[in-house]
């Protein structure tokens, strides 16, 4: 009798990160601190960043210019706040 077939394990995506070598040790120091390890902080900063809208992404991209960056965050925070004035027909993307 056939064995049947495992389920194919499914291989982890993997991303490379170059850093300076300033830049590394003070991500290991936030890591230490928050007692986690780089890859569950990057995970989550990942995450995080993809659940933000275009407009959020652009500001942390820093695509926007200097001086949109504050009218532009104050929609931002009305918008996540309810306001009637930036609700109507707008939606994530």
């Amino acid at each position: 009798m056939p064995r049947p077939k495992s389920p194919k394990k499914q291989k982890p995506d993997i991303v490379s990160v170059h850093l300076a070598p300033e830049s590394k040790a003070r991500l290991d120091q936030v890591c230490e601190k928050r007692g986690m390890t780089i890859k569950r902080l990057l995970g989550r900063l990942i995450e995080w960043f993809v659940d933000l809208d275009r407009t959020e992404q652009s500001i942390v991209l820093g695509l926007v210019e200097d001086d949109d960056i504050v009218g532009l965050a104050e929609m931002v925070l009305a918008r996540r706040n309810g306001s009637r004035l930036y609700a109507r027909g707008r939606r994530r993307r």
